[in-house]
């Protein structure tokens, strides 16, 4: 008995050690994250649990088609979205957050729009008085490129109307970050980021919720929109370590080290927040999660509003809500590779990932990777249930409890997901078929080779009844053998012998 303990124990303590010492070389990272876009799409909902104050404009296929005749190939004039803003700001939206980067000013000379011709300054400046009398409106900055390689930056530093977050050395900075063209810009209310992170396999899973340029600081531009949402003020966002505090709601960040673009020698601490998607871009019957408006159907709207006619939509219907507007046209770039990127789901655009950031700051769901301390624990602790088990029961014992154990643990990993818990999943699943299968094998080769053995060397002196309960109950095997009192009884067939 004691034996087989020692052994399992043994068996099951090798297992963890190999499986820990594999996962510290990054072998498991690719399955895991597999597994967790799994479970990200089984802790899904239908309908889908989301954020019914937030509202997608999407500027679509179908838009850039039938508006190609009065604003041409996108991109458009700034005019064209100056119109969507003035249309929201009717209602008027708590948030509007442009995902359309204005990097540049307009530099066509005239634009015809119908019957009007605008040049593109005209354009532009319609643009910043729509921006500036809609006081919720947050721009895209990008923070993307990485300047000339090899070289100093040339250009001039970006300026925006920052907040005085004072979040320290801890978030990761860029080196350059570009702004709108600074009319605009100062016509904003704020500016967010479209900086993300793509994990192995291409995905989507997580971003930084801030970047900076020295001690100056922008948030995602889904972060933007929730602080500017929840109305919380700069001093109420606190990074404590390996979290971010806004207001009440603590965001959990996943420190990564990654290489320096300019320098591969130097590697910087990048903190990131997991997205916690709450549905796909299409749901399975075809509808979209978040309530979603055409921006043609609202260009059509203000010109009929501005012609004193019933408009198509009712600007009524973005009062107080928090309005993102952007690209799902496909073939612009703006499209990311998500854990719903299944088939029939469609990839997702940009925009609804900047939304998805703001849904789970407002609402209070996030996504934390378990601590170390307890993958580790759990790596043991189902090495050693599987590596006794299948020390003292056979193969066709143990194996089903272990496939007990490892369907518990799925199911625990999953429950613990959906709660907002990420615990790594596939490497205590390979610590117990390790342990399964080095317990069958000392089973064969240890436990099996002593039985052969001794069923060789008994089986030419004895019955094989008496073999096996010699092996049932060893102790029974002594010198001298036991007086017992036996009944023998002799009988015979009639007719059968001739005695």
């Amino acid at each position: 008995m004691l034996r087989k303990a020692a052994a399992g124990s043994g068996i099951g303590i090798g297992a963890a050690a190999v499986v820990l010492l594999l996962a510290a070389t990054g072998l498991f990272q690719s399955n895991e994250l597999g597994l967790y876009d799994w479970r990200m799409r089984m802790a899904a909902q239908n309908p889908p649990d989301v954020n019914r104050d937030i509202v997608i404009v999407e500027l679509n296929d179908t838009t850039i088609r039938d508006l190609d005749k009065p604003f041409g190939r996108w991109p458009w004039p700034r005019a064209a979205i100056s119109m969507v803003i003035d249309f929201l700001n009717r209602a008027p939206a708590k948030v509007i957050a442009v995902d359309f980067a204005f990097t540049e000013k307009d530099r066509v000379v005239r634009h015809k729009i119908g019957e009007t011709e605008l040049s593109g300054d005209e354009s532009d400046a319609a643009l910043v008085a729509s921006v500036k009398a809609a006081p919720g409106t947050i721009l895209l900055a990008d923070a993307t490129y990485e300047g000339v390689v090899g070289a100093n930056q040339q250009n001039k530093p970006a300026e925006w109307k920052t907040e005085p977050f004072q979040l320290g050395p801890g978030i990761y900075e860029r080196r350059t970050i570009t702004t709108p063209f600074p009319e605009l810009t100062a016509a904003a209310s704020g500016v967010g980021h479209n900086y993300a992170v793509l994990d192995e396999r291409g995905s989507l899973r997580r971003i930084p919720p801030f970047v900076r340029m020295g001690d100056r600081y922008m948030p995602s531009l889904g972060v933007a929109a929730a602080i500017r949402a929840a109305g919380v003020r700069p001093d109420q966002v606190v990074l404590e370590g390996k979290t971010l505090r806004i207001l009440d709601r603590v965001i959990p960040l996943v420190p990564t080290a990654v290489k320096d673009a300019h320098d591969a020698a130097v590697t910087n601490q990048q903190l990131t927040m997991l997205v916690n998607y709450r549905a796909p871009f299409l749901l399975p019957n075809g509808e979209r999660p978040y309530q979603h408006y055409e921006v043609r159907h609202l260009i059509q709207s203000e010109i009929q509003l501005l012609s004193d006619e019933k408009p198509l939509v009712d600007p009524a219907v973005f009062k107080d809500k928090i309005v993102f507007v952007g690209l799902t046209a496909s073939g612009l770039v703006d499209v990311f590779q998500t854990p719903f990127d299944a088939e029939g789901q469609g990839r997702m655009p940009g925009v609804q990932m900047h939304a998805s950031v703001a849904d789970s700051i407002l609402s209070n769901r996030f996504i934390r990777p378990a601590d170390d301390r307890w993958r580790i624990a759990a790596v043991f602790a189902s090495a050693l249930i599987v590596g006794l088990l299948a020390a003292f029961l056979p193969f066709n014992g143990a194996a089903p409890l272990a496939l007990l154990l490892m369907a518990g643990w799925t199911a625990c990993a999953v429950a613990a997901f959906k709660g907002g818990l990420w615990i790594s999943m596939n490497e205590p699943l390979i610590a117990m078929g390790l342990a399964l299968f080095s317990g069958t094998a000392y089973q064969y080769f240890v436990e099996g080779r002593e039985k052969r053995k001794v069923k060789t060397l008994f089986g030419r002196y004895v019955s094989k009844d008496v073999y096996e309960q010699l092996l049932a109950h060893p102790d029974r095997a002594e010198l001298g053998g036991k007086r017992r009192e036996m009944t023998v009884l002799f009988s015979d067939i009639r007719g059968f012998t001739t005695v």
